[in-house]
């Protein structure tokens, strides 16, 4: 997991606009110790029972926008605004939401 955070931190510092991955609730304070020492921003977000969310950003303004997301995206919408929080292109989403069916 250590790697892991640490690949996320080196996008997010060079552009990348957020990341998200589950972790069992018992890393939490792990994962605070670590994302503290990369110097990222970062939210937690209960999933299920004995797991979180958690989100890794830089910019103060993704943070809103990372807590209007639905648990499940459901739209075009929904599926854009994730499309580019993860940092895709616009032929990239383009292309999944075809294979979605989710364009007019």
């Amino acid at each position: 997991m250590r790697e892991k955070l640490s690949l996320y931190s080196y996008m997010i510092k060079r552009g990348k606009p957020a990341a998200s991955m589950a972790l069992q609730s018992r890393y939490v304070e792990d994962v605070r110790e670590l994302l503290a020492q990369l110097g990222v921003s970062y939210k937690l977000q209960p999933l299920t029972d004995g797991w979180d969310t958690l989100w890794m950003y830089k910019h103060p303004h993704i943070l809103d926008i990372i807590e209007q997301l639905p648990q499940a995206p459901k739209s075009s919408f929904d599926h854009w605004v994730l499309g580019k929080l993860y940092g895709y292109d616009e032929a990239s989403i383009s292309e999944f939401l075809l294979k979605l069916d989710r364009t007019p």
